[in-house]
């Protein structure tokens, strides 16, 4: 396996892992993970299935801790924090999650005005802010339908909504095209790409889509064998020649990445 690729001597990343380990029931996921996400930069974490892409999304949100290592955010080791100020620090992050992850009890403006509500502020301005994005992102007049009543795509936008709705700095995006038809893919990443252009904010991004990964990324991470395996720019995918890197991002069975195919003959270990 080829070393990390990573830039040396850079500044420190608006988001910082720095040697994170995280295993379970002693199976590494995670193996001496060092990362900077830098300000205003759109970063893909890709990897195969079961890689550990998850795990990363979770402890950098502080819904699990690494057994090792130190994750910074805006400088500051936010486990180290008080729960009171730790809830304070997460006001500057957005997350939309993989299944929009909706409340089902409350109504879609509530549900994206989540958090202004918990910041304080009265319902009729956190109402009109709600149904702002909300027409943002093409949805105008749905602010009192339930999310049972909201087509998949809907909600991702819905989601996508209450992301952004109290304009964090940060936005994590936790496999943001999975379950969409094509062209609602396309509507997806149009709309992850104009807030990015538009808010200026930074964007860390898991995805299997190698579509958004080209259009919306100005770098990207590979992990493979609980290690950051590749990273490198956009514009260099395409040229790598490494063959793990390459299989991955070209969608081939055939390759150093082997799988198990039961009842073949030609079926091979998984690594």
């Amino acid at each position: 396996m080829s070393p990390e690729k990573t830039s040396a001597k850079q500044p420190a990343g608006i988001i910082s892992l720095q040697g994170v380990h995280k295993s379970f029931k002693g199976r590494k996921v995670l193996d001496n993970i060092n990362m900077d996400i830098m300000p205003g930069e759109s970063h893909i974490v890709i990897g195969l299935s079961g890689a550990g892409k998850s795990v990363l999304f979770k402890c950098i949100l502080g819904l699990l801790r690494p057994d090792r290592g130190a994750i910074l955010i805006n400088g500051e080791e936010w486990f180290t924090l008080p729960i009171e100020e730790k809830l304070q620090r997460m006001s500057c992050v957005g997350v939309l999650f993989q299944g929009a992850a909706l409340f089902d009890s409350l109504p879609v403006w509530e549900n994206v005005a989540f958090v202004l509500r918990r910041q304080g502020m009265n319902k009729p301005e956190a109402r009109e802010r709600a149904a702002e994005v909300l027409e943002w992102v093409g949805l105008p007049d749905i602010c009192d339908k339930m999310p049972a009543e909201l087509s998949g795509g809907m909600k991702k936008r819905v989601g996508m909504a209450r992301a952004i709705c109290h304009r964090p700095d940060i936005i994590f995006y936790d496999e943001p095209l999975a379950g969409l038809d094509p062209v609602m893919s396309d509507v997806i990443t149009t709309l992850m790409k104009r807030l990015h252009e538009r808010m200026n904010v930074t964007s860390l991004t898991i995805a299997h889509s190698m579509k958004l990964v080209r259009e919306f990324s100005d770098r990207v991470s590979m992990l493979y064998e609980g290690r950051i395996y590749q990273q490198m720019a956009r514009h260099d995918i395409d040229s790598s020649h490494d063959p793990v890197f390459k299989q991955f991002i070209e969608g081939r069975a055939d390759g150093p990445i082997q799988f198990t195919f039961s009842g073949s003959d030609h079926g091979k270990e998984a690594t």
